[in-house]
């Protein structure tokens, strides 16, 4: 068997433990061996088979899956809570949904519609308080939120990417770079998919994304391209319609290699990405509901699409929704000749004590 190190123990007949050589042993521990290289496409992952047959039936035909965010929870949102969220997955380089932009708009069934989540977290205090940091469970129906259900995505308790601290000569956002919200995927019966989880580094203001396969191998580094020695985002436009105008792609790179990793074929010749892309005037202005587009990499699994959705769902949570750092708001103000801060402070004020002195 392997101890938490990784060193491999066979026993003798009378039960006592055969180590390696210690020579072998005092290698390991300074010459760690590198990770082997992992095959993106055929990737280990351990899967149920009565639900496989769904997750091949739903996503194995997809190259691209749109991912939109339903407006809702506006009277939520007004109070300074979070709603829940929630998406409708569609095959294909959808557009537009199909309720448009208000919810309960229009709610025959849309048969464009693969797939549909909707977050389960308590209102009070997770969404009210540190919704930056809540645990959360976003279960995948099919087709639709009648459906059934195909996999299952969650979210434990974190702290949040950032903080934002007041004080009277500005903001200071400081990063938190332990406890980060992680996403783990499962099947309905709870058989582990993967994992993603997001990156603190050097580069701050890039943000980015580790996923891990079902033995926890990294797979992905999903960031978008960046300029200034890595330290900045770029930012994609063109002069197109809609989704083409003004986006945001998030790559994905080859672990080892760091090399950005082709589409499907049915990507339209793009790399593998989450797109977050221009959902239109109307939802823009009036909403704060994202439109994301999902290219697959090339031979993907229909395991590792189901973790990239979850992907999808962290890179929601952590870059476009919680844009000031969750809950841990500090205002800090600096001593002052004037004011001294802190419990049972007091004031000090300059024309009494001069009078007082006086007198």
């Amino acid at each position: 068997f392997f101890n938490p190190v990784g060193h491999a123990y066979t026993f003798l007949t009378d039960g006592s433990p055969r180590r390696p050589p210690a020579l072998c042993m005092f290698k390991f521990a300074i010459e760690p061996e590198p990770i082997q290289a992992v095959a993106v496409a055929h990737a280990p992952v351990t899967t149920a088979v009565p639900l496989t047959q769904t997750m091949e039936r739903v996503l194995g035909p997809c190259d691209v899956v749109s991912v939109q965010q339903t407006p809702r929870g506006c009277l939520q949102e007004a109070f300074g809570c979070t709603a829940r969220n929630e998406f409708r997955l569609y095959k294909g380089f959808t557009e537009n949904m199909r309720n448009g932009i208000l919810p309960g708009a229009n709610v025959e069934t849309d048969p464009q519609q693969i797939g549909h989540m909707l977050e389960e977290s308590p209102f009070f205090p997770d969404r009210c308080f540190w919704s930056g940091m809540r645990s959360f469970s976003i279960p995948i129906t099919v087709p639709d939120e009648n459906g059934e259900a195909m996999m299952l995505n969650e979210k434990d308790f974190s702290m949040p990417t950032h903080c934002i601290v007041h004080g009277d000569s500005g903001d200071i956002v400081i990063p938190c770079c332990c406890n980060l919200p992680t996403i783990k995927t499962y099947t309905n019966d709870r058989t582990y998919v993967g994992k993603t989880k997001y990156v603190c580094d050097q580069f701050l203001c890039v943000p980015k994304l580790r996923t891990y396969d079902a033995n926890d191998n990294p797979l992905y580094l999903i960031r978008p391209e960046t300029c200034c020695g890595g330290c900045c985002p770029v930012c994609g436009s063109g002069c197109d319609k809609g989704s083409q105008c003004i986006y945001m792609p998030f790559y994905l790179h080859d672990y080892n290699t760091m090399q950005v990793l082709p589409g499907a074929p049915g990507g339209k010749g793009l790399p593998a990405q989450i797109r977050n892309v221009w959902a239109g005037m109307k939802r823009e202005c009036c909403t704060s509901a994202d439109n994301y587009f999902v290219v697959f990499p090339e031979g993907a699994s229909s395991a590792l699409k189901a973790a990239l959705l979850g992907s999808t769902v962290l890179l929601d949570f952590t870059v476009f929704e919680e844009k000031n750092g969750g809950c841990l708001v500090v205002t800090w103000r600096p001593p002052s000749p004037e004011r001294e801060g802190g419990c049972g402070g007091r004031f000090w004020d300059r024309e009494n004590s001069e009078g007082n002195a006086q007198a």
